[in-house]
């Protein structure tokens, strides 16, 4: 059904009701991923204030309601919000002041733009609306049976934004299948380049056994690319959820960032157990776990903990070991 309302301004406005109530919900997250976001202080105007820009296509009439709102209702760290609001067009020929956000107030902007935007103002683009994050936008909403922002790690990175931890902790991440298959094939090639005590098999034949806790995309992912993989005479197989496996019996544990709060529970259950144990966030190696797998540069590059992998007799080949960084025990204390 298409709402016609007429807003304060006594003009109708053109949005579906699913993209209105995605819009409501922006207004909310947006100033939320704004102050996660590590430069937000140099971000401020002379006036203590954060220029933010918002863009639309077609009906302008969303954008201004957009623009009041985040002038008279919202505040970030305590900082007032100036906002101007510019067309698709003239934000293509913005030459102001760098703003320390663009709110993506129309369906539909070509994703070229998206991308366009964030890297020319290096600055976070957000867009409430269904695929925009994918289409190119830096944080977006994920919607299921909670309301959480979803973060587009590489177009972040192309666009210099970061952001504090703890958002991210909280936050979906975006990965295209292309970089999932990235990571399946460094999962798959951990196998030939790290050993496992004989101890940690039930037979020399015995299969190397992949688990993946909170991320069913990698999870069909490395389905595929283990597929009549084996290393050292063994299969390699990745455990289903379906078999409830206990986290000590496998071989390589993936922890995804979707499962934070669970985290320390499951590095307590296979501390010192040889279980290589495996992330996305550099929190995992600071936390006791052994790899994680972070952009670099926008690559994929892991991040190494020898001496926890150590306790455990697992021991990493020193070709793996030059293409890390490696953490020091000190570090996850």
């Amino acid at each position: 059904m298409l709402l016609v309302p007429l807003n304060a301004f006594g003009n109708p406005q053109t949005l579906w009701h699913e993209d209105e109530q995605r819009m409501r919900l922006g207004l909310k997250l947006f100033p939320v991923s704004i102050g996660a976001l590590e430069a937000f202080e140099s971000a401020l105007g002379p006036d203590g204030r954060l220029l933010v820009l918002v863009a639309y296509e077609g009906p302008r009439n969303p954008a201004l309601q957009v623009a009041a709102h985040f002038e008279t209702a919202a505040k970030v760290r305590g900082h007032g919000l100036r906002v101007e609001v510019l067309s698709a067009a003239d934000l293509d020929a913005y030459t102001g002041p760098r703003p320390g956000g663009i709110f993506i107030a129309s369906v539909g902007l070509a994703p070229n733009r998206l991308r366009a935007w964030s890297e020319r103002q290096r600055t976070l683009v957000f867009s409430p609306f269904d695929g925009a994050v994918e289409d190119g936008a830096v944080v977006g909403l994920h919607v299921t049976d909670r309301i959480l922002p979803i973060v587009n790690l590489t177009q972040a990175e192309r666009a210099g934004v970061r952001f504090k931890p703890y958002f991210l902790a909280e936050a979906r991440h975006y990965e295209s299948f292309d970089e999932i298959d990235r990571r399946a094939n460094f999962l798959l090639n951990f196998a030939f380049f790290i050993q496992w005590p004989a101890s940690a098999f039930d037979s020399a034949s015995a299969p190397l056994r992949y688990c993946v806790l909170g991320n069913p995309e990698l999870s069909a992912s490395l389905q595929r690319t283990l597929a009549g993989e084996r290393a050292a005479g063994r299969p390699l197989q990745l455990a289903s959820v379906q078999e409830q496996t206990p986290w000590r019996r496998c071989h390589v544990l993936y922890l995804d960032h979707r499962v934070a709060e669970s985290m320390s529970r499951v590095l307590a259950e296979v501390r010192e157990a040889p279980v290589l144990t495996v992330g996305d966030t550099q929190d995992l190696v600071q936390a006791g776990g052994m790899v994680s797998l972070v952009r670099e540069n926008g690559r994929l590059h892991p991040m190494i903990n020898r001496e926890t992998a150590a306790r455990a007799g697992i021991q990493i080949s020193s070709k793996l070991l030059r293409l890390a960084t490696l953490v020091p025990e000190s570090r996850t204390r």
